[in-house]
């Protein structure tokens, strides 16, 4: 099958979407099928509008010789190119990896609003939002677009506000490297990374750091933004642990990448991945700076994290982007 990939992002952009978009495509290709990639990047310095129509016109005329497309987001990625797509009679589907809509209106307002209770009420949402949602409804989730979550808890919370048909949607899990490098000593410093956007919750975090110091001076904390994949791994190697004190998270991969080096993980509790995590990982209420730093201070206790360092060395999970490129080519095929 000839696969066209439409991302947000690609390298050597820093982000999740970037890094899954490369390894999906090294995936198809070692399959032996031909994939081609085409990434919004491209157009992200013209006015917006135009560049959304640059790149229909750029998925358009490459997607001519191809038999099928995925779309690694519900937006920017997916209006333009399901237009295409359906111009064009293919294949499609759309990797739902995140909220968008929640991720603007908290960035926007700045209320602290967890993406489990953000479509449980009504919201004022401006003129832009809505004619997103409304975008999105009447362009991408339709039945010729087959949905991909990472998690079955997102499609949980978007089947009623989206109007998504079970019919349409299946889950297709993040990748979990069983070969990453296994950290070789005991770690000192607690480490989180994020990228500058509010739903990260990095001032909560920052506010706990500053309690677990108050009552234990000799904890280290080390907080990097925008920081290249590989440089991570870098820091993880020497981490304590990995901090991710996010408002909410859906399936995030710094927590399989820590897990798979051995390096427990302190997670935010609104998460796609707490019934797979839950003894594995501690969890925090992301609205609660007192909690994420009794957390921090569990595990500057050396028994404490002994115990956890044993929980993670037997936590396992088979699934390479090979896995992921044969589940979509399913769908596609399906």
């Amino acid at each position: 099958m000839k696969v066209l990939i439409a991302t947000p992002l690609s390298p050597p952009d820093p982000g999740g979407p970037s890094y899954y978009s490369a390894s999906l495509y090294d995936a198809f290709q070692a399959m032996g099928e031909e994939v081609e990639m085409i990434s919004f990047r491209d157009v992200r310095g013209l006015p917006p509008g135009i560049r959304h129509f640059v790149f229909f016109l750029m998925v358009f005329f490459k997607l001519r010789k191809m038999d099928a497309l995925i779309m690694l987001d519900t937006v920017s990625v997916a209006i333009p190119a399901a237009i295409a797509g359906r111009i064009l009679r293919k294949k499609m589907v759309v990797r739902v990896g995140g909220d968008f809509l929640w991720e603007r209106y908290v960035e926007r307002t700045g209320e602290k609003i967890l993406l489990s209770d953000f479509y449980l009420q009504e919201r004022p949402f401006t003129k832009k939002e809505r004619f997103i949602m409304w975008l999105q409804k009447r362009y991408v989730f339709r039945d010729d677009v087959q949905l991909a979550f990472n998690t079955a808890w997102q499609y949980g919370l978007w089947a009623e506000p989206y109007g998504l048909k079970d019919e349409n949607a299946q889950v297709i899990g993040n990748a979990f490297d069983i070969n990453m490098q296994k950290q070789a000593a005991p770690g000192e410093v607690f480490l989180a990374a994020w990228r500058p956007t509010a739903f990260k919750n990095i001032d909560t975090l920052e506010k706990a750091y500053e309690l677990a110091k108050a009552e234990d001076s000799t904890i280290q904390l080390e907080i990097y933004k925008n920081i290249p994949r590989e440089s991570l791994h870098e820091y993880m190697m020497s981490a304590r642990a990995l901090i991710i004190p996010s408002l909410s998270e859906l399936a995030p991969n710094m927590a399989y990448e820590a897990l798979a080096m051995g390096i427990p993980v302190i997670l935010t509790q609104d998460c796609g991945l707490y019934d797979e995590l839950k003894d594995v990982a501690l969890w925090v209420d992301p609205l609660s700076p007192e909690d994420i730093a009794s957390k921090m201070l569990y595990l500057q206790d050396e028994e404490n994290y002994f115990e956890m360092k044993e929980r993670v060395k037997y936590f396992t999970r088979d699934h390479s982007y090979m896995n992921i490129a044969n589940e979509f080519l399913f769908v596609l095929k399906k």
